[in-house]
């Protein structure tokens, strides 16, 4: 036997510090033979900063991240001889990352769900351990368990942005109607009934698209009751992998309920409950996309030096190629229906996806030929496309706005169809806030920013992407969304705010978008050489590192969080007053919620000073919940101008055509057949439009009327009467005399309001004596408003002139009688 390594001069040792000399040693297949320009200027950056415990990687999609994270993880396993994790969030991303493990020549092991123990080679540091963020993250993970007490030495969050929310979902206890949320109800009953009278009866009613966050007063209230009913239930299969994490925490716990369910969740994650995670000695957080590392600092108490000092390759070539659409911003004709029959065309020759937030909607797809895929289909699904011999073409994947990869001929049109809300309770209900663009953690632009890139999975990769709906089409038309998105995503969606101005200007705009997309697909040199200009030539957006005034808020919630956790709430009322105070917090909206935190805390000291702290808390932000001792009255006046208001308006928009997509949205949402709630939040969205200031009191305040709309000199008061088919009852005429009383007491120094009902009936029962000068507008002339308005936006689209000069913009609005003394006369009728 010859043994030649007795022949060798040198050392067979690796140098595990040099990641670049780490990946010269291993014995690779020859598709690796040596690291992309990104791969090693993010391998060299990795171990100049080795000691440090935190890093934070920003490269973009087949950029090589994942080879990084196995050789990061590789160098501590070989340096300390323990246990290391590769954290994926699906089971498709785990199979991936265990094939470019052998293609590197590195040994790993998968740790599967529902196997409890891991592999001898992994838990002995011989290979790398690859499992899902759900395997770690969950209250009887196996990690904890006494025979198994795995606890890795570095752990690697690929796609951290989506890990987040798996993360979250650990924490998160939800449940629909049973008997558990039944006895919440009756434990809830009698102070929220007190608290919003209105509110609680649509929920007891189970109306789900209600919603209330249990003001923080009440719920310490009946937390014995609470502590005591989850006690009971510990072992209930809806409590059993959630509650261990809450169950000593549930004090600084928020809680949504709605008609149909609840969910608790803590103020911030208590990521220690994850002892695995929480005492690795080095972390990497991976992404390509996340634009904002302060959720890393909150959520997860990722290090501030990290998020102040993230890794960015200047060698990163960035994302494919992309050719994003929103028909809606071209013209209205183009809708979803639109869209979908252009789908069933294109399919015939290249391969379709659409991503779908609900099964209701994806099986409308189903009529122009696409297949709908669920849970796990989802994965089979997605190997049928990238097999070239398969003949699935035309594919549709529910709530997939992550984890799914489809490079090259796998997808060339991607389609989102409308806007990707999440599933739970609490994403829908901080959606739904005002001023919030996004939701509170800015997870609808996370979800958009996702959704796209599920087609183009290399520099080299291109595809169409499509954005259906008017809703979809104005968000991302708006300043304020773009310039929370990372660099590459804002480039390429400003350049399809300029496709469609493009096709706005051609005769035929359906023809026009169809011809863009066939210039994309069928690799147009013209198309390549304005997108390599527009894109990849253009000057780069700042990107990179966080905002400091927001990373140091993050980190101040933090802190202050765990302060409570120590028995300290002085001490964390101390840091988020400090906090607001040197960190310039302008925003009243945010104000108010970081005071209302710091109110929770104080709550705990002295409960009167904390309703004294969220009185000044609710003074800045109205969304959230009035303390009992303040009668619940409306902020003195503001005095403001039509024109100006108007124009405020429509300048939120990037695109023009937003404004257009937002009214077709609107048109939607004032269906009469819709729920009184969406239809009195449409009627709130709609006053701007028409220069008004628009208030929903009996929401906001618990008395008043459904909406109210102001201008400077006149006043309507109105009530969503819309769920009555054949006529107006005596209690219809009873709720809107009270509400012209609230408006006396509330307004005294303003003229006397007009009342007004939304109805789809003028006629009013016998013997019912509605207010003098009473107004109805019904479903035709809420329609007929709808379209003078589109003709008045595109009239300021068309002349930008108009929208600088409020003389020429009051002409405007005399000629389409959309003053607001025309607007009563032309749009409401009487009562008969």
């Amino acid at each position: 036997m010859v043994d030649f390594q007795k022949l060798t001069k040198k050392s067979t040792k690796r140098d595990y510090k040099n990641l670049l000399a780490l990946f010269d040693a291993l014995d690779r297949q020859t598709s690796h033979t040596d690291p992309r320009p990104a791969q090693k200027e993010a391998l060299l950056l990795l171990s100049q900063r080795r000691t440090e415990r935190d890093h934070i990687l920003k490269i973009s999609t087949g950029a090589g991240k994942t080879s990084i994270g196995l050789l990061y993880l590789l160098s501590f396993m070989e340096e300390y001889k323990q246990p290391v994790v590769y954290l994926c969030p699906t089971k498709q991303l785990i199979a991936q990352v265990q094939a470019e493990s052998i293609k590197l020549g590195i040994s790993s092991t998968i740790y599967p769900a529902g196997e409890p123990f891991p592999t001898v080679d992994g838990i002995s540091a011989k290979a790398i351990i690859i499992c899902t963020y759900d395997k770690l993250f969950n209250g009887k993970t196996t990690f904890d368990r006494s025979d198994v007490m795995l606890r890795p030495c570095a752990i690697v969050m690929d796609d951290v942005h989506a890990g987040l929310e798996e993360i979250r979902d650990s924490f998160t206890l939800s449940l629909q109607r049973c008997e558990i949320y039944n006895e919440f109800i009756t434990i809830f009953n009698e102070p929220c009934k007190k608290f919003n009278p209105g509110v609680w009866n649509d929920i007891c009613g189970g109306d789900p698209n209600q919603s209330m966050e249990i003001p923080f007063w009440i719920w310490r209230t009946v937390l014995p009751q609470i502590e005591e009913l989850l006690s009971s239930k510990a072992d209930d299969d809806r409590l059993l992998f959630v509650y261990p994490y809450i169950r000593d925490l549930l004090k600084w716990c928020r809680c949504i309920i709605t008609g149909m369910g609840l969910e608790l969740i803590p103020d911030i994650l208590p990521i220690h409950k994850c002892e695995a995670f929480a005492n690795a000695r080095h972390r990497l957080f991976m992404s390509a996309t996340l634009a904002d590392d302060s959720v890393l600092v909150r959520d997860i108490e990722a290090e501030l030096k990290s998020a102040n000092h993230p890794l960015i390759p200047e060698s990163d070539k960035g994302l494919g190629e992309r050719m994003i659409l929103a028909p809606s911003l071209v013209d209205k004709t183009l809708d979803r229906s639109w869209v979908m029959s252009l789908c069933r065309n294109i399919s015939s020759r290249f391969k379709v996806v659409v991503l779908s937030p609900s099964e209701k909607k994806a099986r409308e797809w189903e009529v122009v030929g696409a297949k709908v895929f669920l849970r796990d289909q989802v994965l089979t699904a997605v190997e049928e496309l990238k097999n070239p011999a398969s003949a699935l073409n035309y594919a549709i994947f529910v709530q997939r706005y992550d984890g799914i990869d489809l490079p090259d001929n796998a997808c060339r049109v991607l389609v989102m169809d409308g806007m990707p809300y999440g599933e739970g309770i609490i994403d829908k209900h901080d959606s739904s806030l005002s001023s919030v663009a996004g939701g509170i953690r800015k997870g609808l632009i996370y979800r958009i920013e996702q959704g796209i890139g599920r087609a183009v999975r290399s520099y080299a990769d291109f595809a169409v992407i499509l954005l259906v709906g008017p809703e979809l089409a104005h968000f991302i038309a708006k300043h304020e969304i773009l310039s929370e998105m990372n660099a590459d995503t804002q480039n390429q969606l400003r350049l399809s705010i300029d496709l469609a101005n493009i096709a706005m200007e051609e005769t035929d705009p359906a023809n026009a978008i169809v011809d863009m997309i066939k210039k994309c697909l069928r690799r147009d040199e013209g198309w390549k050489q304005f997108y390599n200009e527009t894109v990849r030539e253009a000057k780069k957006v700042e990107q990179g590192v966080t905002d400091k005034n927001r990373l140091m808020m993050a980190d101040a919630e933090r802190r202050a969080f765990n302060s409570v956790m120590a028995n300290d709430p002085s001490a964390a009322v101390s840091i988020l007053r400090n906090a607001i105070n040197d960190y310039s917090i302008d925003d009243l909206f945010n104000k108010g919620l970081y005071l209302q935190r710091i109110a929770k805390y104080q709550y705990e000291i002295d409960p009167g000073s904390a309703l004294e702290i969220q009185r000044s808390a609710y003074e800045n932000n109205r969304s959230i919940c009035c303390p009992p001792a303040i009668a619940k009255r409306p902020k003195p006046l503001i005095s403001y101008n039509v024109q100006s208001t108007i124009i405020n308006w429509f300048n939120e928009f990037a695109n023009p055509n937003g404004a257009i997509a937002f009214i077709q949205d609107l048109k939607t949402k004032l269906s009469f057949n819709l729920s009184a709630k969406v239809i009195e939040q449409s009627i709130c969205d709609l006053a701007p439009l028409i220069g008004a200031k628009g208030l929903r009191p009996e929401k906001e305040f618990g008395e008043g009327p459904d909406d109210m709309w102001l201008w400077p000199e006149i006043s309507l008061i109105i009530e969503a009467k819309n769920q009555n088919e054949s006529s107006l009852h005596k209690s219809d005429a009873g709720q809107l005399l009270l509400s012209l009383q609230w408006f006396e007491n509330n307004y005294p120094a303003r003229s006397a309001p007009i009342p007004i009902v939304v109805a789809k009936v003028t006629k009013c029962d016998r013997k019912t004596d509605f207010p003098a000068n009473t107004r109805v507008i019904t479903q035709e002339k809420i329609y007929i408003f709808l379209d003078t308005l589109e003709k008045f936006y595109y009239r300021i689209a068309s002349e930008p002139l108009f929208a600088s000069n409020p003389k020429t913009l009051i002409d405007v609005q005399k000629s389409l009688k959309l003053t607001p003394e025309s607007f009563i006369k032309t749009f409401t009728e009487r009562i008969t």
